[in-house]
């Protein structure tokens, strides 16, 4: 009787990892985004540093609604956008998106960090919480890289929508 219930354990442990590996696994479609007038457009540069925590998860990087790019570890993304408000995001998986509001001038480049928040840590920790709240990923407007810098990373094309 003693060694049937370590059995009961293994198998429990083993229905919550299929599960696990199961939950939060869909993420946005990428989609090609309609290509900006020359004369009104902004370039916006989404970068993804290196990190252990939530590494070998990509992240859906888009606008409005809808996902252009999807980035990993050490991956950047240049796009072309409309010149004026425009709301960017980063989203993992099926977690919620987080989400800045830009005003872009045309002819202006603004680059943008992603970096997974330290709470995924903890969260790893009990896999019940990340299940259910998904990972997080900070987007913080920053002074954009040097060309040497950028050279680091892998550039991730975006498709646009003919016209």
């Amino acid at each position: 009787m003693k060694e049937l219930a370590p059995m009961k354990y293994h198998y429990a442990l083993l229905l919550v990892s299929a599960l696990a590996s199961l939950a939060g696994c869909s993420s946005l479609p990428i989609v090609a985004i309609p290509k900006p007038s020359p004369m009104a457009q902004a370039e916006v540069v989404v970068f993804r540093e290196s990190s252990f925590i939530a590494g070998g998860v990509s992240l859906a990087v888009g606008t409005g609604n809808a996902a252009f790019a999807a980035i990993s570890n050490s991956e950047y993304v240049s796009v072309n956008l409309s010149a004026g408000e425009q709301d960017l995001f980063v989203q993992a998986r099926t977690a919620d998106p987080t989400r800045v509001r830009l005003t872009l001038q045309p002819g202006s480049r603004v680059c943008l960090r992603t970096s997974s928040s330290p709470s995924t840590l903890a969260k790893v920790a009990i896999p019940i919480t990340l299940i259910a709240t998904g990972y997080h990923f900070f987007l913080d407007e920053v002074p954009c890289l040097s060309a040497e810098d950028f050279s680091k990373y892998k550039q991730v094309p975006v498709n646009y929508a003919a016209n």
